[in-house]
């Protein structure tokens, strides 16, 4: 295992944790080849694919009871390696607004610095806004994407229901506010603007699904706090996808959801990975 810190194009400076699987070569983050990523020239690909989990909206890089610990177990025991992040303003990264276009940045940040150590073949496994996040930033190196509860389309939200009348307050003055951090981990606050809210509201097929370089699988009904009417919207929307997407609506709850959800996206990763 490798804690790592790998810094975006604006500066802020994510963590992350990178596991190798069972019998991969040694792998020292700090050594490449910093002559050939300048010149453009190929850097030596890595033997192993890596997955790269993103979590969802204000969760850290273990999500909720630490099910993308365990999903990455699976994708390790598939013989992939894996790569774990806290999106900026989240987990142990540097503090920051959580907007869309930070988490993009971070997730192009992360791909871009695994791609100049050799890790070519790429897949994003994300949840939630952080699937959301994968659509929208279609690194290059990726091959493909498994997105869980993905938001693709418009939500009407009651923002009443979310925030306290005092953040409603402090969102109408100042374009900020802070919620308490109930994750495990020492951050104590996350703080949202009114982009955020946007961003969570406001997205359309059109923008999320339309024009992927790479075929995806999407599933839906396995997350606990899952937007609703995310799967219709997706339903709708799926002949906006790539030829050989998938669309999976998962059939189970709790653990034995995180399970269909764990057998699905390794065999659809492990194919494309080869």
């Amino acid at each position: 295992m490798a804690n790592l810190r790998i810094d975006t194009a604006r500066g802020i400076n994510l963590a992350a944790t990178m596991h190798l699987p069972d019998g991969a070569a040694p792998f020292d983050p700090d050594v490449f080849d910093e002559e050939a990523v300048r010149s453009g020239r190929a850097v030596p690909p890595r033997e192993e694919g890596i997955v790269i989990l993103a979590h969802d909206f204000l969760t850290d890089r273990h999500g909720l009871a630490h099910r993308l610990d365990k999903l990455a177990e699976q994708y390790r025991r598939a013989g992939l390696a894996t790569l774990q992040f806290d999106f900026s303003g989240l987990g142990e990264s540097d503090d920051d607004v959580i907007t869309l276009a930070g988490e993009i940045e971070d997730l192009q940040a992360i791909s871009a610095w695994l791609a100049n150590r050799g890790y070519v073949r790429q897949a994003i496994h994300a949840n939630g806004f952080g699937a959301t996040a994968a659509l929208l930033a279609r690194p290059a190196q990726v091959r493909t994407a498994v997105v869980v509860g993905a938001v693709v389309g418009p939500q009407s939200i009651l923002w009443e229901n979310v925030f306290s009348p005092e953040q409603l307050d402090e969102l109408d003055r100042h374009g900020l506010t802070r919620l308490p951090d109930d994750n495990p981990n020492a951050r104590q606050w996350d703080v949202v603007s009114k982009e955020t809210l946007a961003d969570v509201s406001l997205q359309s097929p059109e923008k999320t699904m339309a024009d992927l370089p790479w075929p995806i699988l999407m599933l839906h009904g396995g997350l606990t706090d899952e937007l609703p009417d995310m799967a219709q919207a997706a339903t709708e929307a799926f002949p906006l996808l790539p030829e050989g997407s998938r669309l999976c609506q998962v059939q189970a709850d709790g653990d034995a959801a995180a399970e269909e959800i764990a057998r699905l996206s390794t065999e659809w990763v492990t194919r494309r990975l080869r």
